[in-house]
């Protein structure tokens, strides 16, 4: 299992406190099947003694006693990486690099076989301006797949520079890790599921995932009104003004059908605090208690608010462009003088009086 946007190791250290994993099986796990990358030095140092901290007192409480001292190994499961970019793939590495063992551990995960990948992507486009000192960071190959899947099936759309931003980036990448089977759990941005531009995002997960299972979280504070209202709090606070939803995507060969969509939503009108207690009492968002809804995509990949076809059936307004029946068959833009504020007045003496003044100025 892989955490590739870790943080400070709180899905890792939820996990291990959980209770999912027993004690029989806790070394195996700790040692060998759980990964998690952070690009950010203080977060990596911080997550490493997270998940070591919860290791260590599931050890006291099942043996007794600390780790013995000959027995203590130092955390393998974090890597210090920009998951995104991996440059280490082939030949060998400097032995005289601190970060040796770091690449190695790198390596290493890539060669696995992943099943599970979970966690929560940062959402960020880049930056808006030069001031922001925040520029986009490249990633060719990546970026490439993205092209080639999300921007190709989005046809038409405007705006597919949002198919760039880094949780998009994220499905994409964890959509490629996940070869044959096995699940993707995000907690992300909920923009993708009703956005144009995303409409590429949506159909591609159809196409390669068995199942998508959705509970939307609202928060989306960039609406007004009544809408907004209902929208309430966002479940990181003040931290984001996006709406959040949980996304499982689950890649199963043996399923019968493929590209199943469920979705659930939180009520309208919750604070931060009943989203939460919500998600506590339907316990997972793959129980029955979340009553998620099957639904089906129509034939433009819209999920939600799905459009009616009834407005392809009208007459066609302009006919200048097509053919077909139309309201109108030519039209254009009327007399343009470009100097409309000489050219035209409600008075006819003023205007004469304007026209007098331009060819005087012309003449001279």
């Amino acid at each position: 299992m892989l955490d590739p946007f870790t943080g400070t190791g709180t899905f890792i250290a939820q996990l291990l406190q959980s209770g999912l994993i027993t004690d029989e099986a806790l070394d195996q796990k700790y040692r060998h099947e759980l990964h998690a990358f952070e690009i950010l030095p203080l977060a990596y140092y911080v997550a490493a003694i997270n998940i070591e901290s919860v290791y260590n007192q599931r050890y006291e409480k099942a043996h007794g006693h600390a780790v013995p001292l000959e027995e203590y190994q130092s955390n393998s499961i974090m890597v210090l990486t920009d998951t995104f970019n991996y440059a280490a793939k082939e030949g060998s590495l400097d032995p005289h690099n601190p970060f040796v063992p770091n690449s190695e551990l790198r390596r290493e995960v890539e060669n696995l076989e992943l099943r599970v990948i979970l966690g929560n992507p940062p959402y960020s486009v880049g930056q808006k301006s030069q001031n922001d000192d925040n520029q986009n960071e490249k990633y060719p190959a990546l970026d490439a797949r993205i092209a080639e899947t999300y921007v190709e099936r989005a046809g038409k759309v405007t705006n597919k520079n949002s198919l760039y931003d880094s949780y998009i980036r994220a499905f994409r990448w964890a959509s490629d890790k996940i070869t044959e089977r096995g699940i993707i759990a995000f907690v992300t941005n909920a923009g993708w599921l009703d956005s144009a531009a995303a409409s590429g995002v949506r159909r591609s997960l159809v196409e390669e995932f068995s199942s998508i299972h959705v509970y939307h979280l609202k928060g989306n504070a960039r609406t007004s009104g009544e809408q907004r209202r209902k929208e309430k709090d966002n479940v990181f606070g003040v931290g984001s003004r996006a709406p959040i939803a949980i996304t499982i995507l689950v890649k199963n060969p043996e399923a019968t059908e493929q590209g199943q969509i469920y979705f659930a939503t939180v009520d309208d009108y919750l604070t931060r605090e009943q989203k939460l207690q919500q998600l506590r009492d339907i316990g997972s968002v793959l129980s029955s208690q979340a009553q998620l809804t099957r639904i089906t995509q129509d034939a433009h990949d819209d999920w939600l608010n799905q459009r009616r076809d009834d407005f392809s059936n009208f007459i066609t307004v302009e006919g200048k462009k097509q053919d077909g029946l139309a309201i109108f068959a030519n039209y254009s833009r009327g007399n343009e003088t470009g100097r409309d504020s000489w050219m035209y007045n409600a008075s006819k003496a003023a205007l004469a009086a304007n026209m007098s003044r331009c060819i005087t100025f012309y003449n001279e």
